[in-house]
């Protein structure tokens, strides 16, 4: 690349600042339905707020979405309801902020595809993948005759490492020296190179590094460059023991949790929902309730507390807290900022 080109306005918005990624089958079908743009906007928000969180969830403020978008509040509200519509988001009310009761908590944001789309889904091409390996039509091309009659490739001899049998300390010691002999242009050069993982340097023509330390520099960058191999399906395949695997953490969505404590404010009233709330995680998570399905040991619990049979379990740690509200936005001090009430 010239430079000329390096300082193009459209090269470095090209090269170096960010995009955003949008489906093509869900972008023309939002397309087909005519909806304003400000709609669009406010969807395209959420959703690459939902694909950096990766549960396609989102909690930004209504006006944070407002500022983001360069809409009106209330031509976001209006988004909302065209986009529900369509069955593109879902939003859960969490109830009144916990720490601000008088003011509402923001609300949660699923992105979702339409069904019409996701029974379409397969009559759109799939992305074409470079092949890495030899061009399959030229080789059926060939007559396998032909094939045998050719040389074989030549082989690439493996690459040593010059500081094998050495120590670390040693070694340290011995790449130290080496690096502290180049000047600072072959030192740039270097550490891009160990960066990048290339395997060449160009050394100054008044280098200070003799021919068998150039030779040691460049045999260990090639080391350094080299790929690994991919790993065979045995060596992939885990390890059985004879031990059981231990379960692996279940943990509550953010969309499971909003509901959670919807429902624990419908049900206790005026008692302290963020313990109950608590009690509750830490046994479907860890406790008793474990061994249930999510769903089925929220509905056991929400019964218990109704009757009012529910007890605070007897294993659960009196110090134990997760982080109960996880905001998700494209800026955090965006997502950390409740609204009232009227806004909603």
């Amino acid at each position: 690349m010239s430079q000329e080109s390096s300082r193009d306005p459209r090269a470095v918005l090209a090269r170096e600042k960010f995009f955003s990624l949008r489906p093509q089958p869900l972008e023309r079908w939002l397309w087909r339905q005519g909806v304003p743009q400000s709609v669009e906007r406010v969807f395209w928000l959420h959703w690459q707020a939902g694909q950096r969180s990766g549960d396609w969830c989102s909690a930004i403020p209504l006006k944070a979405v407002a500022a983001e978008c360069s809409l009106d509040v209330s031509t976001v509200t209006r988004a909302y309801q065209i986009l529900a519509g369509l069955g593109l988001i879902r939003r859960q009310d969490p109830g009144r902020d916990p720490e601000r009761p008088f003011q509402q908590a923001v609300a949660i944001t699923e992105v979702r595809v339409p069904r019409e789309l996701v029974q379409e889904l397969d009559r759109y091409p799939n992305r074409v993948r470079p092949a890495k390996s030899v061009n399959l039509a030229s080789a059926a091309s060939v007559a396998p005759s032909t094939i045998a009659a050719l040389p074989p490739a030549p082989t690439r001899e493996p690459v040593t490492d010059p500081f094998a049998g050495l120590s670390g300390r040693e070694r340290m010691r011995a790449l130290g020296g080496l690096l502290a002999r180049m000047s600072p242009r072959e030192r740039l050069q270097y550490d891009e190179a160990v960066r990048t993982h290339a395997s060449h340097i160009a050394f100054d023509p008044e280098s200070k590094l003799t021919p068998d330390q150039r030779g040691q520099l460049l045999q260990l960058l090639a080391v350094m460059g080299r790929q690994p191999t991919a790993p065979t399906p045995a060596a992939l395949a885990p390890v059985r023991t004879g031990a059981s695997d231990p379960p692996r953490p279940r943990q509550l969505s953010v969309l499971e949790l909003a509901r959670l404590r919807k429902a624990l404010q419908l049900i206790a009233g005026h008692t302290d929902v963020e313990e109950l709330l608590r009690q509750v995680v830490w046994s479907v998570e860890e406790g008793a309730l474990r061994r249930f399905n999510t769903l089925h040991a929220v509905r056991i619990a929400l019964k218990k507390i109704r009757e009012g049979l529910w007890t605070r379990p007897n294993r659960m740690p009196p110090q134990w807290a997760r982080p109960l509200h996880r905001p998700t936005g494209p800026r955090t001090s965006n997502a950390a900022v409740p609204e009232p009430c009227r806004a909603a």
